[in-house]
């Protein structure tokens, strides 16, 4: 057999065994038919290429460092406390199911609360907003994907879901993602503009957030100064989440000689089950002294006597063990009261 002879039977050979493959990888649907080519997602880098805006506002979120975040470290004791992998690390929600405890994955670490966790369908394929067989992921919509009980899945291991659902915002069509994940505008390649939801997910490490959640006013009632903290913005209680977290109302007296030291009026927080200690003075041991949507607590302080004016502020804690020139404060507003 001459050697052109078989060089062209082992090229149509290989084309074949080529075919077989492509068949095979497609999920057995012929390429002419216009299908989009099988594919295993397992991680954010896949979606990094066509979604490169939404990625960058992603990475560097504290979904994505939710594993390697040195303060989540610290407080599971490196994770030893293993139930905090089920949110910190999850599997994919549609897989454990929208609304039920999460499990943990054992693959990429560094990228928390991924693409994939929320995205990824119980059949292998994509989920969004809307149906797109025309992109390489082609995702189909899922009402489940973006509703509250997707979010559920982890924030209502300390009933941040169920203190949204109390409140007045699920009557106002509020969710989740409208204060979380706002309406972005994004501009694609070819420099159409699209409308799109944000991936930065701002929460407790966010001042400006912080701000909008709160109103704080300080004022002059006959003998007292009142000092008062309406929860205007957050759509469930004020702090939420973690037993660690704090809001302190603090105010020092100003006098002739200068101002006195810094004490604390409240401190709104749901404690650990273990504390001995009431949050303040009044409540009982134990007792969520946390703010629910919608209202408002007032704190009147005695005015004595030289006093000159009164200043206060509010602080959010991310600890309840730190003080206010620890950078895990933020000083949310300032105010202070003359007394003539």
């Amino acid at each position: 057999m001459k050697t052109n002879v078989r060089i062209a039977i082992l090229t149509a050979v290989l084309g074949t065994f080529g075919g077989v493959i492509a068949f095979l990888s497609s999920g057995g649907t012929g390429a002419g038919q216009g299908t989009q080519q099988a594919r295993r997602w397992e991680s954010s880098q896949q979606c990094r290429d066509c979604h490169q805006d939404v990625y960058e506002e992603w990475h560097g979120s504290h979904h994505q460092i939710a594993f390697t975040n040195p303060e989540v470290r610290a407080l599971s004791d490196d994770f030893r406390k293993e139930e905090c992998m089920d949110c910190h690390l999850p599997r994919p929600l549609a897989v454990t199911g929208f609304g039920k405890r999460t499990l943990p994955r054992r693959t990429h670490f560094d990228e928390g609360v991924s693409c994939i966790t929320c995205h990824l369908a119980a059949d292998g394929g994509i989920l969004a907003r809307n149906d797109r067989p025309d992109v390489p992921c082609a995702p189909k919509a899922s009402p489940d994907f973006f509703a509250v009980e997707a979010c559920a899945s982890c924030h209502n291991q300390h009933w941040t879901t169920d203190q949204w659902r109390a409140s007045h915002y699920p009557a106002q069509g509020t969710d989740c993602s409208t204060c979380h994940m706002p309406a972005v505008e994004r501009v694609r390649k070819d420099g159409s503009k699209r409308q799109g939801r944000g991936h930065v997910f701002p929460g407790a490490h966010d001042a400006a957030m912080l701000r909008k959640a709160a109103e704080f006013a300080a004022s002059r009632d006959g003998n007292d100064i009142v000092l008062t903290v309406t929860n205007v913005g957050a759509g469930h209680n004020l702090p939420t989440e973690e037993r660690h977290r704090a809001v302190d109302i603090v105010y020092r007296i100003v006098a002739a000689e200068g101002p006195g030291p810094w004490q604390r009026a409240w401190r709104f927080r749901q404690p650990y089950r273990d504390e001995a200690e009431p949050i303040n003075p009044g409540n009982a041991t134990a007792e969520n002294t946390q703010l629910p949507a919608g209202q408002s607590k007032a704190i009147r302080v005695p005015i004595p006597a030289g006093a000159t004016a009164v200043e206060a502020r509010l602080w959010y804690r991310l600890t309840p063990f730190c003080d206010d020139a620890d950078p895990r404060s933020t000083l949310l507003y300032e105010r202070r009261v003359e007394l003539p």
